[in-house]
């Protein structure tokens, strides 16, 4: 009798199992596909660039940069297991990946890192309220180890970086808990408290002029037509393009020591771009805003089952 009990129970239990895998692989399917309709704006202007590497060994990527001088991607992390953080370089012509472990001063750097930019022979990291970290390309050779030097402090949270070659842009992610700003800034009943500071080469204490920007903002672009677009994303949820033509940048007529502001509000946005989650830092080239996401490395794991294994092109127009 208690073998027949043990093997009815057996049964329940495998169909039980079954089906809640059964129920499991029709609702990995459902979105797999799904996503292309819950994102279709979004799949229309899509393209993969070059793999995003290192996703199965720890690594936790925050941002990507292309250096065009020299024709290789770049992406910037840190590391699950807390070892030292890694600069990843993508060749673009025979796809052959390195890595480097950053050093600062001599010693292991394990920053969180927030976006990385390559301009004018040198790569700029963010690097949360430390500044940034300046560094000649040159520097990434056939070792493994790359010494990015002492930070540059900048006057905001300095989460993200962008450069059009003309000028550096660093800008911070405000959440208002456990990453609060106080660049508190006002405008037509409206108030954020982060910034995007606009620099020139070389003098990375006084900006030339300020963007007002709202939360959670993880990556700024300028295209050649000199629209902006924010990249905006905080956990699982959807992450969202802010697209702001010329005509929705507001000049708000104010002046912070000497700096313009402008105030970039997403009610206001030109477009709002719905995406997949955890989009990071961006990159501009030909005519493609550059970014990843960092959903499929082994701490967030959930990206994997949607293969987002790739440094991607948004064609904005």
């Amino acid at each position: 009798m208690m073998k027949k009990i043990a093997k009815i129970i057996g049964k329940c239990f495998g169909f039980v199992f079954g089906g809640i895998i059964a129920l499991f692989v029709l609702a990995w399917m459902t979105l797999a596909v799904g996503k292309y309709f819950i994102y279709a704006d979004y799949y229309r202007i899509w393209s993969r660039e070059a793999r995003n590497p290192g996703l199965n060994k720890g690594y936790v990527p925050q941002g990507c940069t292309f250096n065009d001088d020299e024709n290789y991607f770049v992406t910037v992390g840190y590391m699950k297991d807390e070892s030292a953080s890694r600069i990843y370089k993508i060749d673009k012509k025979n796809r052959k990946i390195q890595y480097y472990s950053l050093v600062s001063e001599g010693e292991n750097f394990y920053g969180h890192t927030g976006g990385i930019q390559y301009a004018r022979g040198n790569f700029y990291i963010a690097n949360e309220s430390d500044g940034i970290y300046e560094f000649s390309a040159k520097l990434l050779g056939s070792q493994n180890v790359v010494e990015i030097g002492s930070a540059i402090k900048i006057d905001n949270h300095s989460s993200f970086v962008f450069s059009d070659d003309e000028f550096l842009f660093v800008g911070e992610f405000n959440d208002d808990k456990k990453y609060a700003c106080n660049n508190e800034f006002s405008f037509n009943g409206k108030t954020h408290k982060a910034m995007v500071a606009k620099y020139d080469f070389g003098d990375f204490e006084n900006p030339v002029a300020l963007y007002s920007i709202p939360n959670q903002i993880q990556g700024f672009a300028i295209t050649d037509e000199g629209t902006i677009v924010l990249s905006r994303s905080y956990g699982m949820v959807s992450s969202n393009f802010y697209i702001f033509n010329s005509w929705a940048i507001e000049d708000t007529g104010a002046e912070i020591n000497g700096a313009k502001v402008y105030f970039l509000d997403k009610d206001n946005a030109s477009k709002n771009l719905k995406a997949p989650a955890m989009s990071e830092d961006l990159d501009y080239r030909n005519g493609k805003v550059l970014y990843l996401s960092e959903s499929a490395c082994n701490k967030y794991v959930l990206g994997k089952f949607f293969a987002d294994f790739f440094i991607y092109g948004l064609k904005i127009e």
